[in-house]
């Protein structure tokens, strides 16, 4: 109730002392880049996937034809909000609306609304008065954590103004809690799995010696990536073009990336060798006392001894020995994950409408059309022996 009583409060009174900034220069944005990262600390987020230098790399890689739309929102000269945007025509069922969405793509593992804690309210209404006087017909948060605070906050005041709002569950994103010792660890993995990470550990131990390799130096962090990005190729990704060095702007994001995180102290590229030789890779970053594999890859030749698993076994064997508080897999739920942990994140997409027709066409559609279909059609498919 009185978290009601605080956001109608706002609503009729906007705060004169506010300003809110449109960044639509990247030499503009880096100009903030110590006061963002200031702010990042103060909001208590998680870190790393809105830090500027991912932001910074990440429009410099995949920016292409949209226009950087980066919302700030200070208190005199503090810098107390941001929202990490950007604008392009966004297209829907063949229907292309002005949107102003998050900085995201599928190379985005996580997003949010960054805010102090103290003033959140009053800097979510800052932000959508923003929003709702703009051109746009289409606002989009991408891929927040479902227990972000702003996916209520801004549904609410778009509904206040009857914008129309729908929420998109994403896949499940797995983590392994650590604060632990090994051992522990150990003991909440499955006796078989425990079992077969021992035998293949020694049969590849028949083959040569076996060490972890870690770069995190930045005069080598090229030759080290472009390796390790060869041998994620190696594999499936690579079979099916969906590897990182099929896509030239992947592969300067990842590289860049790699470089920068080298200056922060933040890059672990991990390898594990048999006899000197890499069989497997894993881009790691280290951020807030947490892991997160970024990537990984192994050479097919090998797959029988599972090297993938193997470089994570010692991996996390290390990160145990280091007081570390987590592994985070990001990307979505896929099977060999769960064999690791049980504990995974939930995100949403929050998409939010104006009240004209075309944008209420495309709700209609997207929100009541399309999930009463895509059932049937799943359905119809499997019963022909296709997949959806």
């Amino acid at each position: 109730m009185l978290e009601e009583k605080l956001l109608i409060h706002t609503r009729k009174v906007e705060p004169a002392t506010l300003e809110v900034e449109v960044i639509n220069d990247l030499e503009r944005f880096n100009a903030i880049a110590a006061e963002w990262d200031e702010l990042v600390d103060r909001s208590g987020f998680e870190r790393l996937f809105v830090s500027h230098a991912w932001l910074r790399t990440w429009w410099e890689a995949f920016g292409g034809v949209r226009e950087l739309y980066v919302l700030t929102v200070r208190s005199g000269q503090q810098l107390i909000g941001a929202a990490p945007m950007m604008r392009s025509n966004k297209g829907l069922y063949g229907v292309r609306l002005k949107s102003i969405e998050s900085i995201y793509n599928p190379h985005t593992p996580r997003f949010d609304v960054i805010v102090e804690k103290a003033r959140r309210h009053i800097v979510y209404q800052a932000i959508w008065n923003h929003l709702r006087r703009s051109d746009c017909d289409l606002v989009v948060l991408a891929q927040l954590p479902e227990e972000s605070p702003a996916i209520p906050a801004f549904e609410r005041l778009a509904q206040e103004d009857s914008w129309l709002s729908g929420q998109w569950v994403a896949a499940r994103s797995p983590y392994i809690p650590l604060n632990c010792t090994y051992e522990e660890l150990l003991s909440t993995l499955k006796g078989g799995y425990r079992y077969n990470l021992r035998k293949r550990y020694e049969r590849l131990g028949k083959l040569g010696p076996i060490d972890v390799e870690v770069i995190s130096e930045k005069d080598r962090v090229r030759e080290a990536t472009e390796e390790g990005l060869r041998i994620e190729a190696a594999a499936w990704k690579g079979e099916r073009g969906t590897a990182i060095i099929s896509d030239p702007a992947a592969t300067e994001f990842y590289t860049r990336l790699a470089e920068r995180q080298a200056d922060l102290g933040q890059l672990r590229l991990c390898f594990l060798r048999i006899g000197g030789k890499r069989i497997s890779f894993s881009y790691i970053l280290c951020s807030d006392r947490k892991l997160y594999g970024v990537k990984i890859g192994y050479d097919p030749e090998y797959h029988t001894y599972s090297p993938g698993n193997m470089l994570l076994n010692l991996v996390l064997q290390d990160a145990c020995a280091s007081h570390l508080l987590e592994y985070d897999f990001l990307g979505v739920d896929d099977e060999w994950k769960l064999d690791w942990t049980k504990c995974s994140r939930g995100h949403r997409w929050l998409f939010l409408f104006r009240n004209r027709f075309r944008p209420r066409l495309l709700h209609y559609l997207k929100f009541n059309v399309v999930p009463t279909i895509k059932p049937q059609l799943g359905r119809l498919c499997t019963s022909l022996g296709y997949r959806a």
